[in-house]
């Protein structure tokens, strides 16, 4: 008999702010539940402990959960992510070296929510779901993510680092430079 059932993963993206949702057959069913809340300032994030940033993570992550079973937990976080590690994330420097993988799963585990947590570059994360919302699995999915920088996502995930830069994208030269103290080159 064919299992009918869908899986729940819930999917997150964290950056200017953390954003998490419930995921079913590759597509968001229900709320997005974000952080800070719209309006607010987006660099809080910026100012908040690596502990305390992944404790508002699972905060998101229970309210995208709405009680369900879930699969998996997926996690686009901006920098360079090797093994669920932030080996440098320019936009929230107080990351850098901590097993985000890790402390999630504890969290969560403390919680009750037992699923696997992976956690992949934001730009990563974004290829792999336009690929899984489009059908397109089995393609190579480049794309460019502009955030506080601009970054270059790919599917399926290969090792090396496809970032495009830390460059800020404006014609107004007041803007703010990227957040590794960089100005790119344009």
């Amino acid at each position: 008999m064919e299992n009918t059932t869908r899986q729940k993963t819930i999917g997150v993206m964290a950056a200017e702010h953390i954003a998490a949702g419930l995921v079913e057959n590759n597509h968001l069913t229900g709320a997005l539940h974000i952080f800070p809340e719209r309006g607010k300032r987006s660099d809080d994030l910026a100012e908040v402990p690596a502990d305390q940033l992944a404790e508002l993570m699972v905060r998101q992550i229970e309210s995208a959960r709405q009680e369900q079973d879930i699969a998996a937990i997926g996690v686009g976080f901006p920098g360079i992510i090797r093994n669920g590690v932030i080996q440098e994330s320019p936009n929230l420097i107080q990351t850098k070296g901590q097993n985000l993988e890790q402390s999630l799963t504890e969290l969560l585990n403390q919680r009750g929510i037992i699923a696997p947590v992976r956690i992949f570059n934001d730009a990563d994360a974004m290829a792999a779901g336009v690929a899984a919302a489009k059908g397109h699995l089995d393609k190579l999915i480049r794309v460019w993510w502009l955030g506080n920088g601009t970054g270059f996502g790919r599917y399926p995930q290969s090792e090396g680092i496809w970032e495009g830069g830390h460059l800020v994208v404006s014609l107004d030269p007041k803007e703010r430079f990227c957040g590794c103290g960089g100005v790119g080159h344009l």
